[in-house]
């Protein structure tokens, strides 16, 4: 296959909502422009994009996948990402290699909650955009609806370029308002429109919008601006011009109409990528980290070699593909690099171009493209390759915090080092979960971000790794504290049985610390009541009736425990028997000094239509939460609130009833505070009977 230079690549991250079209969009361009035989569908299984078996039982987008095809000598990179909410994590990754979004609406639905999520990753990227009104086909479509939604949203960059012909079942074809040309297409057909006039009842229209769009570039470039101002009109090629530098400084976003599923629009949508979104040699500006130095690197094919690796997919008899975008120089098969986030080598010893589940064999990845490299050693997602011995590193993408803990645990029994195993090699297609476990709850807790997201990765045990998992709540990550100073409690250990005995008393005050400062010891001990050496014991003794608990098993925290006084025997006194002292005397006084639980608060954002707001605050003010405030985003609001995270358990099923599936979260902690007594009364009974059963 030929390679291209990157002025000649473009990238494009295709962006939505679930359930927008954009796996049919990346069947009809690639099958408009050649790249393949036949345009496959999602919903008869036969997309070679989603071509997992979980996607073909869902139905649904669960990885982001790769294509590409070529128009008018340009080759065009899709990254096809996932719209359902809990996978928007994969959206940051494919972002970061790509110049251009295109983030596709639905003319029925219009803006929903997933199109302002992906357009904050979008905002942070800072990348072009270009908005694709998809569905114009079904009944109810508007596109002037629509447009309208868009320019109230996203303000006066907004600029149709073009216009349907037609809506729903009389849906025909696109006006194009740079060219004023007009094509119709056949339903589900290779995708080239056939000139036609413009129709007599779109005239107003096309021309009202195509002075406004004009005006649009004018005011994206002043010497434009000047022409426009003295002769009031612009050329083709000068409202090309101004849209394509507009676009690249993200000035103009430019909106097309058509339907992914029927093949309709979308030649025009190949033409406006090709011809007005920027090249991968405008990566001007790439973050590259030197140490802890920061410096900006650039896109050219004649400096150092610098790929980053922003996604691993596991083929089924390929093993792992590293998926990288080469950001300067190339990688080329039986050359040397270093992975210089791993300080390690590898020699790449096969590479692909992707799409979808076919593959084209190439000797060499060039500047500004994307590709696939084949067993490499120890390199994973998130890692720079480098030459030989070079230290530069792109920083890692950040995902977001997961939403949703489940306690997992093997149904089978042996079966615990599989499902480590299992979710290790999933983790190296999905770093938006983690598996740990965690050792105040004693349980391994599995964090996504959501329920669907959940299941997806416990199916994924069940189908490759043929383990099965038991699901349970997860328990609350408590900490016990107290609240009041006591001063010179006593404990004294003695035991004799026969031989060497063992004997140790001891003296403390204990005080409340500040909340956040953890635990202190203090020995203030003066003169030689206790030697030197056995000090530290009482320590130790303290420490491991922290990490056990006293009121409910929980870790203990923000405690100053002030070793004041003791006895020691010339001959009992040894190690052991200090440890025991210092435990016991540390329980006894942490019983005396009204001891409470704490709780983990989490900040929480909802974001959801604005109709929803008031059923939103209600049910978070029954969860305990603080409201913070609120921040509008067009017609979606963003709820923050201090919720206490035992508050918050299946509360994205509750969320998604509330809002009819529109509503969003993202959560993270905050801090911990008191529980209230009523709540804390339950916590440490629950506690005691759990113990008691375990006994």
């Amino acid at each position: 296959m030929k390679k291209y230079q990157a002025g000649s690549i473009r990238n494009v991250c295709l962006l939505s909502h679930g359930g927008v079209g954009k796996t049919s969009l990346m069947e009809a361009l690639c099958y408009t422009s050649g790249s393949v035989a036949k345009q496959g569908k999602v919903d008869n299984a036969s997309s070679i994009f989603d071509y997992r078996s979980d996607e073909k039982d869902r139905k649904m987008t669960i990885s982001t996948h790769m294509g590409f095809c070529e128009w008018n000598d340009i080759k065009i990179n899709l990254l096809d990402t996932p719209g359902f909410l809990d996978l928007l994590g994969e959206a940051r990754s494919a972002l970061r290699v790509a110049e251009t979004a295109l983030l596709m609406v639905d003319a029925v639905d219009g803006i929903q909650v997933g199109t302002e999520l992906v357009s904050r990753y979008m905002n942070e990227v800072k990348v072009a955009r270009v908005f694709f009104i998809n569905s114009m086909d079904k009944e109810n479509a508007d596109f002037e609806k629509t447009l309208g939604d868009l320019k109230e949203t996203y303000g006066s960059s907004i600029a149709p370029l073009t216009i349907p012909i037609g809506k729903g079942g009389d849906f025909k074809g696109v006006v194009d308002l740079v060219t004023q040309e007009a094509f119709e297409y056949d339903r589900e057909d290779n995708g080239k429109g056939k000139k036609v006039d413009i129709p007599a009842d779109l005239k107003d229209l096309a021309d009202s919008l195509r002075l406004a769009l004009m005006e649009s570039v004018a005011e994206s470039d002043e010497d434009l601006m000047n022409k426009y101002f003295e002769e009031g009109l612009l050329s083709d090629d000068e409202i090309r011009t101004g849209l394509a530098n507009g676009v690249a400084e993200g000035t103009i976003y430019p909106v097309l109409a058509g339907s992914a599923l029927l093949n309709m629009g979308v030649d025009q949508l190949l033409w406006k990528i090709v011809n007005l979104t920027p090249s991968a040699a405008s990566r001007t500006e790439i973050e590259v980290m030197e140490g802890e130095e920061s410096r900006s690197g650039g896109c050219s094919d004649s400096k150092d070699t610098l790929a980053f690796v922003f996604k691993t997919i596991s083929e089924e008899h390929l093993g792992e593909v590293n998926i990288v975008r080469v950001f300067s120089g190339k990688i080329a098969t039986g050359q040397e690099y270093s992975n210089s986030s791993r300080g390690s080598t590898e020699k790449p010893g096969a590479m692909y171009y992707l799409k979808g589940k076919e593959r084209t064999e190439t000797d060499a990845i060039t500047t500004g493209d994307i590709g696939g490299l084949l067993k490499l050693k120890d390199t994973h997602t998130n890692d720079t390759l480098a030459d030989k011995g070079a230290k530069a590193t792109i920083p890692p993408v950040v995902y977001p915090e997961p939403l949703v803990n489940i306690a997992i645990n093997a149904v089978k029994k042996g079966d615990d080092d599989k499902i480590a195993m299992g979710l290790g090699k999933l983790q190296e297609e999905d770093l938006s979960f983690t598996y740990k476990f965690h050792s105040d709850v004693h349980q391994s807790i599995l964090s996504a971000m959501g329920d669907v997201h959940i299941d997806i990765i416990t199916q994924g045990l069940k189908k490759r790794f043929k383990v099965e998992v038991e699901k349970k709540p997860p328990k609350i990550s408590y900490r016990e504290t107290i609240t009041k100073p006591v001063k010179y409690v006593e404990y004294t250990h003695k035991k004799q049985s026969g031989g060497a005995g063992q004997y140790a008393r001891v003296f403390i005050d204990l005080e409340p610390a500040p909340r956040g400062d953890g635990y202190e010891f203090v020995d203030k001990i003066v003169g030689g009541v206790i030697d030197q050496t056995l000090r530290p014991s009482v320590d130790k003794g303290v420490k491991a009736k922290l990490n056990e608990g006293i009121l409910a098993g929980y870790p203990i925290v923000d405690v100053k425990v002030v070793l004041v006084d003791g006895k020691m025997h010339p001959v009992d006194s040894k190690d052991v028997a200090f440890q025991i002292a210092g435990r016991e005397v540390f329980k006894k006084a942490f019983e005396m000094a009204s001891p409470i639980l704490l709780e983990p608060v989490v900040d929480l954002k909802v974001t959801i239509p604005e109709d929803y707001t008031g059923d939103i605050m209600g049910d978070l003010s029954s969860r305990r939460g603080k409201i913070g405030g609120m921040e509008p985003i067009g017609k979606l609001e963003t709820i923050n609130a201090k919720v206490p995270e035992s508050e918050l358990q299946n509360y994205s099923g509750s969320l998604r009833s509330l809002t009819q599936g529109r509503g969003v979260y993202s959560k993270s902690f905050s801090h911990y505070e008191v529980v209230p007594h009523e709540v804390a009364k339950k916590v440490i009974e629950s506690a005691r009977m759990e113990s008691e059963k375990g006994d």
